[in-house]
C-alpha cells in the first residue's frame, strides 16, 4: 500500500496564483489542483496544513474587516479534504473571534497539544488508520506568541512547552502508532544536520531540534513559521518545511509493504495543471467583491515614489520610508520612528488605490511609543547598521541576516534625525552622528520612539528597547493607518530628501 502525504504550511491567504499587482507562480488554487490529480497514483492519501493559513494577504485583510462567517479559505481546504490543521501565530492577529469564525468549523481536525483555551475545541493529537498502519500526528505551535501578539488577541489562552507536551503523549503514541509525525508551526533553531549546532538565539521560538535531541520515536516533522524552504534528514528524521505564499509544498510517499520512503518538495512554479474550477468556484464572488474594494481611489501624491531596488531603498533611503516615517510620527507625536521595509514593498505611484496601500503594508502590525535615552536610540541604530557589510568595496546585506533564514524585517530605519552611519567601524561603533533639528541628540536625555508592536516586545533582537516605559499605544492596524492618513490628505506632497547616509 502506498501512502501520500502532502502538507502546506504559512500559505497567508494566498489561494490565486497572484500578489495582487502581478501574477505569481503560487498560491493555493495550484496547489489543490495537482493534490486532486496526483493523489489518484496513490492508495491513501493524507493532507495537512501547519499554519498561518489565514492571515497575511489582502484577501485575509478584506475578510477580516467583513466578518465573514464562513471562512473561504478553510472551505477552499475542505473541498480538497484535509485532515488536519495546526493553528500558526499569525491567526491570532485579527483577533479570538476572526481565528474562531474561521476554525470552529474544522475544530475536530485542529491538532493542538501545547495550546490551551482556544475558543473551540480541539486534540493534541490524531491516529490515521490506512488498512492497519496508523499514522499518528501530534500538533504544535510555538510558544513565543506572547512576545508578539497583542494581549487582548490571547487573553486568557496558555502556550505549553512543545517538548513537555510531546513527552507527556510520547508513550501511548508509541504504544498505538505505526509512524509519529509532529506537525509543528514552529521551525529549527539548530543547523540541518546531524551536528545540530545553533544557528539563532535559543528563545524556544523554534524548537524543532530541540524534540530531535530530546526524542527518538518522532519519524517525520512537517514545520513552518520560518519561510525556509527545506526537505531533508536529520539524525534519521525526514524534516521539511516549505517556502511561505503557497510557493511550495511538502510531499512525502510511503511504501508500507516495502518500507521505502520519498520525499521532495514541489515548486508550484513548475507545476502545470490546470486550476480546478469547482475550487475556483469557491472564491469567485469574494474575488470580485475584493477586486472592487482594492480598486478603490483614495489619495494623490505629487510624484511617483516607486521602489525599483529595494535594497538600495533600505541604503540610500527613499520618499516611500520618509512618508511612512510621517504616518508614524503624525498619529503617534512621538519624537522619532523606526520602521521595517517589507519585501512585498513596491512604493507609490502617483494615485494611490487601497491595493497599493495593502500590498506596501500586509502584515496586521499595531504602534507603540516607548520612551527611550538617546542611548537607547543609538543602540538600536547601531543594531540595524549591523544589516550591512563591506566586502570588495561593495556594500552587501550581512550573511546574519540572510542565512538560516531571511530577516530584511530586522533591518529598520529611522525617522524624525538625521545620523550617519561608517560601515568601516566595528559592529556597535558605527554611529557617526545624530542629530535633531541640527543639534547633537543628548545620550542622557529622554525622548519618544514609535515603532510596531512586533519590534516593541521581541527584543531580543533589538535588546536597546527591553523595559523601556510605553509611553502610548495605538491599536490600529498600521495598514489602517495609512489609509486614514492618505483619505484624511487626499493630496499628499513627496518628501525625496535623505535624513540618514551609510557609506
Amino acid at each position: 500500500m502506498k501512502i501520500v502525504i502532502y502538507q502546506t504550511s504559512d500559505l497567508h491567504g494566498y489561494i490565486y496564483p497572484t500578489n495582487y499587482v502581478n501574477d505569481q507562480p503560487l498560491g493555493f488554487l495550484k496547489i489543490a489542483s495537482y493534490i486532486l490529480n496526483d493523489e489518484k497514483k496513490y492508495d491513501s492519501s493524507l493532507k495537512i496544513d501547519c499554519g498561518d493559513l489565514v492571515q497575511g494577504s489582502a484577501l485575509t485583510h478584506f475578510l477580516s474587516k467583513n466578518n465573514i462567517k464562513e471562512n473561504p479559505i478553510i472551505k477552499g481546504l475542505e473541498a480538497v479534504n484535509y485532515n488536519a490543521y495546526v493553528i500558526g501565530n499569525h491567526e491570532f492577529n485579527y483577533g479570538l473571534n476572526y481565528l474562531k469564525n474561521a476554525y470552529n468549523q474544522v475544530s475536530k481536525k485542529v491538532i493542538n497539544a501545547n495550546i490551551k483555551g482556544l475558543p473551540f475545541e480541539t486534540k493534541p493529537y490524531e491516529i490515521f488508520d490506512f488498512n492497519g498502519f496508523k499514522i499518528g500526528c501530534i500538533g504544535f505551535t510555538t510558544v513565543y506568541i506572547p512576545n508578539w501578539e497583542q494581549e487582548a488577541n490571547i487573553k486568557n489562552l496558555e502556550f505549553l512547552d512543545p517538548i513537555k507536551q510531546y513527552a507527556k503523549y510520547e508513550k501511548e503514541l508509541k504504544e498505538k502508532c505505526d509512524m509519529i509525525i509532529v506537525c509543528y508551526h514552529g521551525g529549527f533553531e539548530k543547523s540541518l544536520d546531524d551536528e545540530m549546532i545553533p544557528t539563532e538565539a535559543l528563545t524556544k521560538e523554534n524548537q524543532a531540534s530541540e524534540l530531535l535531541e530530546n526524542f527518538n520515536s518522532i519519524d517525520i516533522i512537517l514545520s513552518g513559521h520560518q519561510h525556509r524552504s527545506f526537505i531533508t534528514k536529520i539524525r534519521g528524521v525526514i524534516c521539511s518545511q516549505p517556502m511561505h505564499n503557497g510557493q511550495s509544498f511538502t510531499k512525502i510517499v510511503i511504501d508500507t509493504d516495502s518500507k521505502d520512503i520519498s520525499y521532495e518538495l514541489v515548486d508550484v512554479s513548475k507545476l502545470n495543471d490546470e486550476i480546478d474550477d469547482k475550487l475556483e468556484n469557491i472564491f469567485t464572488q469574494i474575488q470580485k467583491d475584493l477586486g472592487v474594494y482594492l480598486d478603490q481611489i483614495i489619495g494623490e501624491f505629487d510624484k511617483d515614489m516607486r521602489i525599483d531596488d529595494i535594497f538600495l531603498a533600505r541604503l540610500k533611503g527613499h520618499p516611500f520610508i520618509n512618508f511612512l516615517h510621517e504616518v508614524q510620527l503624525d498619529v503617534s507625536g512621538a519624537d522619532f520612528s523606526s520602521l521595517a521595509v517589507f519585501d512585498s514593498a513596491m512604493g507609490f505611484s502617483k494615485k494611490i488605490s487601497v491595493r497599493d496601500v495593502l500590498i506596501n503594508y500586509p502584515y496586521p502590525n499595531t504602534l507603540k511609543v516607548l520612551e527611550v535615552t538617546g542611548r537607547k536610540l543609538k543602540e538600536a541604530i547601531e543594531k540595524s547598521a549591523t544589516y550591512f557589510e563591506v566586502e570588495d568595496g561593495r556594500i552587501v546585506v550581512s550573511k546574519d541576516f540572510l542565512v538560516p533564514k531571511v530577516q530584511h524585517y530586522n533591518y529598520d530605519t529611522y525617522g524624525g534625525l538625521e545620523y550617519k552611519i561608517d560601515l568601516s567601524r566595528e559592529h556597535y561603533d558605527r554611529v557617526v552622528y545624530m542629530k535633531k533639528d541640527g543639534k547633537g541628540i543628548d545620550m542622557d536625555e529622554k525622548y519618544t520612539i514609535v515603532v510596531n508592536n512586533y519590534r516593541a516586545s521581541n527584543t531580543s533582537i533589538y535588546p536597546a528597547y527591553k523595559d523601556c516605559k510605553v509611553v502610548k499605544e495605538i491599536n490600529l492596524d498600521m495598514s489602517e493607518i495609512i489609509l486614514d492618513y492618505i483619505q484624511k490628505h487626499k493630496k499628499i506632497t513627496v518628501n525625496d530628501k535623505h535624513n540618514y547616509f551609510i557609506d
